[in-house]
């Protein structure tokens, strides 16, 4: 009873201590931020681990190509990965644009090929997840096709890999086999042309659920989205005979994601004219391309700083809200900086975020982040590149807090500390002890029972309901709790003995 009172109260605490969302997360790196010297960052995405890949370019006078690094949770450099932590691609002609991790964690890096004075050529390069070329995939790690450039990257369930990009003047969209060959199924030759309107880039690209693909860009002067089916053929029943050009002048989109209902939300930029003021712009469209009226001002929300911004990446949180990045100068409209907006489900600046809905964050002198990502704990993590006064490239990460962890997560690490320094100091034959591994999936193993007496497990969740309770008499002082029936989340595990009772706190994943 009162160590449940004392939970209360701590709980209760917290709330009130809990920091808001979009502050910096202190864990991560120095103060939420890392840097690395010497590389050009295009992208970050975690890896299922819960580690961060960083990707880009090697610009030395030694070698040209593209690289990946690895850090882990709490942001320091993983030095089990490639050489000292960095994996590199080195051909001497390599420019790195776009990035993803696969689902098996293998790193993918493209963009394109250019011998001098040559046209450019698609290039992509593919690390496997120790840091080491992926031999398998293309010539010896590399595939070099088409002419063109890729900006965006997308893995389709069956592994096939979708680049999106331009080759001068047309909308190009490729798809590759596994191994890096051309999938001869799609399009013509595994590869899509389109001249939507004037030329055309494509920026971005997803794969829905039923297979069919949609990709977003600009066309002259104005931003488009495109639906094709997964044969490469552009989709009827969306927009105008498969696209929607939308009426806003000098503004593109370079990020979309998928709801869950089948909408569309994509960011970008927007500008009165030509090389004018710069305003951050999010739109979502309905599941036929027209704009959700539901969303914004008409569909659009454009947001009007002091200053030049635009949005680059966009992800979606499980509660429907719209985390997105880009960059914001500051006030002499020269010096760049990460820009993090969060919006509500229905396109409105979300209040419950840092500053109303924004954070500005300066990691060094000149800042340029590309992607944004949510951690399995909602943590919201952004990368890019970033300079020092004498103007050498850096890898920029920041990582922040969001709802989850600002709040449920400090709660638990507190209660978890309570319980390690205070429970039943008394205690004997528990003295010793354990749990793990922690977080678990299927089985929690119990280790320091005894063997000669009967013992108790019960496992309770944080609303206090009772999930499980055992007696058993363990075998050799090991006992594995066959945990796979339940829900992912937090749970207590009460362990009695000999009228000794300890408690140990455990996360389900």
């Amino acid at each position: 009873m009162k160590l449940t009172f004392t939970l209360i109260v701590l709980c209760f605490s917290l709330e009130l201590m809990a920091q808001k969302a979009g502050t910096f997360d202190s864990s991560f790196g120095v103060d939420g931020k890392a840097l690395t010297l010497s590389l050009y960052c295009i992208g970050v995405a975690g890896q299922t681990d819960g580690s961060i890949i960083a990707a880009g370019n090697i610009w030395s006078e030694d070698s040209v190509g593209f690289f990946a690094i690895k850090y882990t949770h709490d942001g320091a450099i993983d030095t089990s990965f490639g050489i000292n932590g960095r994996a590199y691609y080195s051909d001497n002609a390599g420019y790195a644009i776009a990035m993803a991790v696969q689902p098996d964690n293998k790193i993918l890096v493209a963009g394109y090929h250019q011998e001098m004075f040559e046209p450019w050529y698609v290039s992509i390069v593919r690390f496997n997840a120790d840091g080491t070329t992926d031999s398998s995939f293309g010539n010896n790690g590399n595939v070099i096709s088409d002419p063109g450039r890729v900006y965006a990257l997308a893995v389709q369930p069956d592994g096939k890999i979708l680049a999106e990009g331009n080759d001068f003047e047309k909308v190009l969209t490729m798809r590759f086999l596994p191994d890096g060959t051309p999938d001869e199924t799609f399009g013509i030759n595994g590869k899509v042309e389109n001249n939507f309107s004037n030329g055309g880039i494509g920026y971005t690209i997803a794969v829905q659920p039923d297979s069919k693909i949609v990709i977003g860009g600009r066309t002259g002067t104005s931003p488009f989205l495109a639906r094709y089916t997964s044969s490469g053929t552009l989709d009827q029943s969306f927009g105008s005979a498969g696209k929607v050009i939308y009426s806003l002048s000098n503004a593109d989109i370079t990020d979309l994601t998928l709801q869950v209902d089948g909408k569309i939300v994509a960011v970008g930029s927007i500008s009165l004219m030509l090389g004018d003021t710069l305003n951050s712009i999010v739109l979502r469209s309905m599941p036929d391309g027209t704009l959700d009226t539901g969303f914004g001002d008409s569909g659009i929300n454009e947001h009007k700083f002091k200053t030049r911004s635009g949005l680059r990446s966009v992800v979606l949180q499980k509660d429907g809200k719209i985390v997105a990045c880009g960059s914001i100068t500051d006030l002499t409209g020269k010096v760049v900086h990460f820009l993090l907006e969060r919006y509500t489900a229905n396109g409105i600046l979300d209040s419950s975020f840092i500053n109303g809905g924004y954070q500005i964050t300066t990691l060094d002198y000149i800042d340029a982040p590309y992607s944004v990502f949510l951690q399995k704990d909602e943590k919201i993590v952004l990368g890019g590149s970033s300079e020092t006064p004498q103007f050498e490239l850096e890898v920029g990460i920041a990582r922040y807090n969001n709802d989850n962890q600002s709040k449920k997560q400090i709660i638990v690490q507190k209660i978890k500390h309570y319980i390690q320094t205070h429970n039943n100091p008394q205690a004997t034959t528990l003295s010793n002890v354990s749990i793990y591994p922690n977080p678990a999936q299927n089985i929690l193993h119990v280790e320091g029972l005894s063997s000669s007496q009967k013992t108790k497990l019960t496992v309770v969740d944080f609303n206090g309901n009772v999930a499980m309770s055992h007696e058993l008499r363990a075998v050799s002082g090991v006992y594995n709790l066959n945990i796979a029936s339940l829900h992912a989340g937090n749970y207590m595990l009460k362990i009695e003995t000999n009228g000794e009772v300890v408690t140990k706190q455990f996360v389900k994943e």
